[in-house]
């Protein structure tokens, strides 16, 4: 009798050492709706009263492998990456662009009696002003802006008669 009660005991314990693992592993979820509308999911049974939408298995995906790991570390640092790149690049672009160098103005050419040497000089010191300008993209020059200094690049392109 003492050997049947021994076995009795060593299997009501496997049984009772293996039905969580096998409630684990056979977990599933209910979706319920109860008169009132309400809906739930649940890892019981629905109650009575409420209708059963649907049944699914439970079961815990499987950890990932160490090659997965690796590969989603991966992907984190190089999407980290790009956002730090991306970051810098947005900052760039939204900080204010510092004004322009001021520089002191050219000292002034001595007064004298005499016209410029030639008509000729006075046009192409115009002209190179005038590309100067228009290089200077920070200006950002109007349309009538631009054409005043045409005007007057033009005039200073035109003969200079002799003073009576």
């Amino acid at each position: 009798m003492r050997l049947a009660t021994t076995r009795g005991l060593w299997a009501a314990t496997w049984l009772l050492l293996a039905a969580p693992a096998a409630a684990a592993e056979k977990a599933e979820l209910f979706k319920c709706v109860d008169a009132a509308g309400v809906t739930s999911i649940q890892s019981a049974p629905c109650a009575k009263g409420s209708t059963q939408v649907w049944r699914r298995d439970a079961a815990p995906e499987a950890p990932p492998t160490p090659e997965q790991a690796a590969q989603a570390q991966e992907r984190r640092e190089r999407d980290e990456r790009t956002v730090r790149e991306l970051s810098r690049e947005v900052e760039r672009k939204l900080k204010p662009t510092p004004p322009p160098e001021e520089r002191p103005p050219a000292p002034a050419a001595p007064k004298t009696d005499e016209a410029p040497a030639d008509a000729s000089d006075r046009c192409a010191q115009a002209q190179e002003f005038a590309a100067q300008l228009r290089e200077k993209e920070w200006l950002a020059l109007s349309e009538d802006q631009v054409r005043r200094l045409y005007g007057w690049v033009a005039t200073q392109c035109q003969p200079v008669s002799p003073a009576p």
